[in-house]
């Protein structure tokens, strides 16, 4: 099965939020996966409004993709059935809360918190991507401790040692800007 790890922001505040809590240019996290019975782009993350499945095309009315991280294993078509079951279940906000307090506090004392934020119960973007890719064998990467930007920096360090396609997209939208 053919999946990308994509990485995506957008203009609204809690998207600037994210990217400035974190120091990143990234706020979301999604998996592209390329459906040959529609012969189109799917997008299956977890936004705001739960965990869902959406189109490629609608998804990128409001969100621009930086990054890409394109690869192809079989291990990935059992996974991503595996971990459907997570669709409908709800956005967790108090994680992005839990994450920002971490994430200031360690800026601040500039000491190491462990798993400040680990609980299997909560998902957010970063953790559903996670999940998947876990599930299929493919990266080891802790539930509950990375931002988008996190998973985005360790997808560049590893991408070329994985053998995974990198994509760039530099381009940026006037909304964006």
């Amino acid at each position: 099965m053919k999946v990308s790890i994509c990485f995506s922001t957008t203009n609204s505040i809690a998207s600037r939020l994210i990217r400035w809590i974190t120091n990143g240019h990234v706020s979301h996290v999604y998996l592209k996966i390329y459906d040959e019975t529609f012969g189109t782009d799917f997008v299956l993350h977890s936004d705001y409004d739960g965990i869902q499945i959406g189109l490629l095309e609608k998804f990128a009315i409001n969100n621009f993709t930086l990054e890409e991280f394109s690869l192809e294993d079989p291990r990935l078509g059992d996974a991503v059935k595996k971990n459907l079951w997570h669709l409908g279940k709800f956005y967790n906000y108090y994680q992005l809360f839990d994450m920002a307090w971490a994430i200031m506090l360690k800026r601040w004392f500039v000491r190491k918190i462990k798993e400040p934020t680990k609980d299997p119960r909560k998902i957010i973007c970063v953790d559903y991507v996670l999940y998947v890719f876990n599930d299929a064998g493919i990266t080891l990467l802790p539930i509950g401790l990375m931002s988008a930007n996190d998973l985005m920096n360790w997808c560049r360090e590893n991408c070329e040692n994985l053998g995974w396609k990198r994509t760039i997209f530099e381009e940026k939208p006037g909304w964006l800007r």
